[in-house]
């Protein structure tokens, strides 16, 4: 099983990152999930032609059984480079779009504070699901990380919590069964 997990910011540092990279390296045995950075795209134009960059975030995902977004929250949202990158890969963009078109897509996050970005994960399921992604989203899949300071070594990247990674397995198996069934 091929996966895609993008980094939903362009913050040089983010506990986000480390999230996806644990994952990575976790899960490694059951999919090979490559960490995707969303920091070198363009804004999206809607008369914009992509360029070589958003063509090859698209054919990332193209080629991907799954997707994973793990966000972050900024002002009870999702950052804004996470809703433009999300703009150039739905049916409303230039060139050969709607690539998450019933693509599976997996949800998470963490954050600073005690809600775990729960409003950016409810408003990026909300944008995976709109008419322009319809993305197939696994409901009832959340993983919210708060106090992402405490859960994590913030030099190695580690996550510490045994809660946490309880929780990040279980809503991973459930999303790698997700993703097979889509698949028959």
């Amino acid at each position: 099983m091929k996966l895609l997990a993008i980094v939903g910011t362009n913050a040089d540092f983010s506990y986000n990152r480390f999230l996806e990279q644990f994952m990575a390296k976790r899960y490694q045995d059951q999919a090979e999930i490559e960490v995707y950075e969303i920091a070198d795209l363009p804004p999206f134009k809607k008369e914009a032609q992509p360029d070589s960059k958003v063509e090859e975030f698209k054919n990332k995902i193209r080629e991907a059984d799954g997707v994973i977004f793990a966000t972050p929250e900024y002002d009870h949202g999702i950052p804004s480079s996470l809703k433009s990158a999300m703009e150039w890969t739905g049916s409303h963009a230039q060139g050969n779009a709607n690539v998450m078109k019933m693509k599976p897509a997996m949800v998470l996050g963490t954050s600073y504070g005690i809600q775990g970005a729960s409003r950016a994960q409810e408003e990026m399921r909300e944008i995976l699901l709109s008419p322009d992604q319809s993305a197939n989203v696994l409901p009832g899949n959340e993983v919210l990380i708060g106090h992402a300071a405490d859960k994590f070594d913030k030099n190695t990247g580690d996550l510490l919590d045994q809660e946490t990674i309880h929780a990040i397995d279980l809503a991973f198996s459930n999303f790698v069964k997700f993703v097979e069934q889509t698949q028959k």
